[in-house]
């Protein structure tokens, strides 16, 4: 059986994640299968003379959950926007130094994609503090990369999250 352009593409992409992120192929997410998922954790802390005196102390995570569809419709959309809330606070660690959580879902697709999904998409971000704002929170975006446009929609602020894949889509521009 050979690897289709989509298949390529994640696989590619799940490589450029390992290394910065620890990345889990072929899991789910609720029932939802996924073609990885990558993680990122950080701990910043600031001392004063010695480690003994801690002054502060944060964490943040970072998680990108890809799959691939076809035949994307808004609902698809809204499942796996569902999916992400639901197990928001089963990834986040009740700790007081959380500052925040970045999730990113990523549907890779061969499908060229209308108006009213890239609509949705640069709607679906979902903000959620954590105990009032007193243990961080939570920051989900969704994105769509369409192989056929060579393009891929998110919400503005969730642009940086997906630099990686605008670049890998490029370089494979360049090779055709």
């Amino acid at each position: 059986m050979t690897e289709t352009q989509v298949e390529k593409f994640i696989n590619q992409m799940a490589n450029q994640y390992t290394v910065q992120f620890n990345v889990y192929r072929g899991e789910t997410i609720g029932d939802m299968p996924l073609d990885f998922y990558a993680e990122f954790q950080r701990r910043d802390e600031k001392y004063l003379m010695s480690k003994s005196v801690k002054v502060w102390s944060v964490e943040t995570q970072q998680y990108a959950f890809v799959k691939q569809a076809d035949n994307l419709s808004k609902e698809k959309l809204q499942l796996f926007a569902n999916v992400l809330d639901s197990r928001i606070p089963s990834f986040v660690p009740e700790k007081q130094e959380h500052m925040s959580t970045y999730f990113i879902g990523v549907i890779v697709t061969n499908d060229s994609i209308g108006e009213e999904l890239k609509r949705y998409v640069q709607r679906a971000r979902k903000l959620r503090f954590l105990k009032f704002g007193w243990h961080g929170w939570a920051d989900r975006y969704l994105a769509i990369v369409s192989m056929k446009d060579k393009r891929v929609y998110v919400n503005r602020k969730g642009k940086e999250f997906v630099k990686t894949f605008e670049e890998a889509l490029m370089k494979g521009d360049e090779r055709s």
